[in-house]
């Protein structure tokens, strides 16, 4: 991850961890706790790793539900954050700051890894899930959830795409109260299956959650989601994936 990603982070963990006020729960389509999906299945009694933790909030639910739980985040306002919450919730939670490219735990520490809306901060995703996949143990899963490239592409009030699918890389949101613009990066699917297949996981799952109703979706803190677009285009791409 860049700098200037964890220089964003810095200075809007706690406005936005105020704003999104986030239940704790597994917050799999980023916007509140959605575990419909059941995608950790039984984590009692495991090593879990969630890569890119934010405030702790899915990190703390998986320790309430017996889960040995490491909390990594490059951002140290975040994890400032997520201790407050695990110590208000007596959960035992080792949160620590680091980058997901670069992890700093030994080959073969941990049975699953997850993150939900992380890798849209990573530019280079080959190189997290390498190192994923050297933390975990064989046989161990891998799981997430990050924004559908597709989503974004579309404009919000006239639904016609407006960006190409194949412009990916670096991305930049002007933010006209802030000083410092937003980065993320866009992926392709192909980009996310093929770097998850390179660094030597097998891909069990995609899946791209949602309905065709409008009715179905809120619209989020701070207005973003739109329900009549999210009833045509998926927001969210989960996978599943285990080392091979």
């Amino acid at each position: 991850m860049t700098e200037e990603v964890k220089e964003w982070w810095e200075l809007t963990a706690r406005w936005f961890q105020d704003d999104i006020d986030l239940d704790v729960g597994v917050n799999w389509t980023g916007v509140g706790v959605d575990d419909d999906l059941r995608l950790l299945l039984d984590v009692a009694g495991k090593d879990v790793l969630e890569l890119g933790c934010g405030g702790g909030q899915c990190s703390v639910a998986l320790a309430e539900r017996g889960a040995n739980v490491t909390g990594l985040d490059l951002s140290a306002e975040q994890l400032d954050f997520a201790r407050d919450l695990a110590a208000e919730r007596d959960a035992d939670v080792a949160f620590l700051q680091g980058d997901v490219t670069d992890l700093p735990f030994a080959d073969d520490s941990f049975d699953v890894a997850f993150n939900a809306y992380v890798f849209q901060w990573v530019d280079d995703l080959a190189a997290c899930f390498r190192e994923t996949r050297r933390a975990l143990r064989e046989g161990g899963r891998f799981v997430f959830s990050m924004p559908h490239p597709v989503y974004d592409l579309a404009d919000p009030e006239s639904h016609e795409v407006e960006e190409s699918y194949f412009d990916t890389g670096r991305q930049v949101t002007p933010q006209n109260d802030l000083e410092t613009d937003m980065v993320t990066y866009r992926h392709r699917v192909s980009d996310v299956y093929n770097a998850l297949v390179g660094a030597g996981f097998r891909v069990e799952r995609l899946l791209e959650p949602g309905s065709d109703d409008p009715d179905d979706y809120e619209e989020g803190p701070w207005g973003e989601r739109r329900p009549e677009l999210l009833a045509k285009l998926p927001s969210t791409l989960a996978v599943e994936a285990r080392a091979a």
